[in-house]
């Protein structure tokens, strides 16, 4: 795996190259630790122009500290599961007051800093800091299922493929090891139609010996989405500004700027109840956004108005803004841009 590595290693922007890892340098562990963090619930493609964007703004702990949360969240918007950009924020300023802007290299020290668990911890250890540990994702649990044989599904099986990768991790660059498995997985080993025949694990794997690469692991069954729906109030000023909330910080799209809404109930719309008056008019286009666990549809209310309460934020409207909300929240602003005409 590591002599795979050294000639086909990805070329990430928060990796080192195999060349230098092998003269012992290290990487910087802020970038690992913001691409582990990126890299939970999204692919690498989509998380790529997100990290360097966030290094380029950001390019240590001690400027992430110094920024806002609400800057943090804007860089994020279209990234997705928001708290991870809030324990992020959490997480610099536990670093610097704690540890010097450093990160801390005991397990349990890294465990209690938010949004790092297990993984994340380990991935951290190994790879900014070349000490031995278990990392263990979606890629290395498929590698070792189909190593090993191993029948039954990814959730059935993880304490004994957690045992196996113990037993193969070498002592020396781990990190590498880490990386090379990670790789593996996105490239060769992949989900369906694993590419066995360039694989370099291929004869030691009983999976490719059985012929049961495709059915191992087995697949467990997605649970079935629910369905909700409700109104997402749009309101333009004179001046072409629009009203705008902070969600709460606990609950979906937690601590984001947004257009305010009704509930979003299962099945069916809830009442119609504008936040404050207006000539409200209802578009005839939906609005359509897949969460992880629900699809929602939105009916959006448009209205010109000449004030808002206090309580709202009002901003300007044109496509900038876009670029600062949440995936369902642009889909509305590009809607409303078009029915005004902008």
């Amino acid at each position: 795996m590591i002599e795979w590595y050294d000639q086909y290693a990805r070329d990430l922007p928060w990796r080192i190259s195999p060349v230098f890892s092998k003269k012992g340098i290290k990487p910087d562990p802020y970038r690992v630790w913001i691409s582990e963090i990126m890299l939970q619930q999204t692919s690498v493609k989509v998380a790529t122009p997100f990290f360097l964007k966030f290094i380029e703004k950001w390019p240590n702990i001690l400027s992430l500290h110094q920024t806002s949360e609400t800057e943090v969240l804007a860089l994020w918007s279209g990234l997705g599961y928001y708290r991870r950009a809030r324990n992020l924020k959490a997480c610099a300023e536990i670093l610097l007051r704690e540890y010097e802007g450093g990160f801390p290299i005991e397990e349990k020290k890294l465990l209690k800093l938010p949004g790092i668990g297990k993984y994340t911890s380990a991935a951290i250890l190994t790879i900014a800091f070349g000490i031995p540990a278990i990392v263990v994702d979606g890629n290395v649990e498929r590698i070792i299922a189909r190593l090993f044989g191993l029948d039954g599904t990814i959730s059935k099986l993880k304490p004994e493929i957690r045992t196996y990768m113990m037993n193969v991790s070498p002592s020396a660059r781990p990190g590498d090891f880490a990386q090379a498995m990670m790789d593996l997985g996105a490239t060769i080993c992949k989900p369906l139609n694993p590419e066995c025949m360039i694989c370099p694990i291929r004869d030691s794997c009983k999976s490719y010996k059985d012929g049961t690469t495709n059915i191992i692991p087995r697949k467990t069954k997605k649970p079935i989405k629910t369905f909700r729906k409700g109104y997402i109030y749009l309101a333009v000023t004179k001046s072409n500004e629009i009203a705008m909330i902070v969600r709460p910080k606990s609950g979906l799209l937690g601590g984001m700027m947004c257009l305010p809404s009704s509930e979003w109930t299962e099945k069916k719309y809830p009442k119609n109840s504008p936040p404050f008056p207006g000539e409200w008019v209802a578009l005839d286009q939906t609005i359509r956004h897949s969460f992880t666990h629900f699809d929602l549809e939105l009916r959006m209310m448009v209205s010109s108005i000449f004030s808002v309460p206090n309580s709202y934020i009002l901003k300007p409207f044109n496509f900038s803004l876009t670029e600062k909300v949440p995936s369902v929240m642009k889909k509305a602003l590009v809607l409303g841009l078009k029915y005004f005409h902008f």
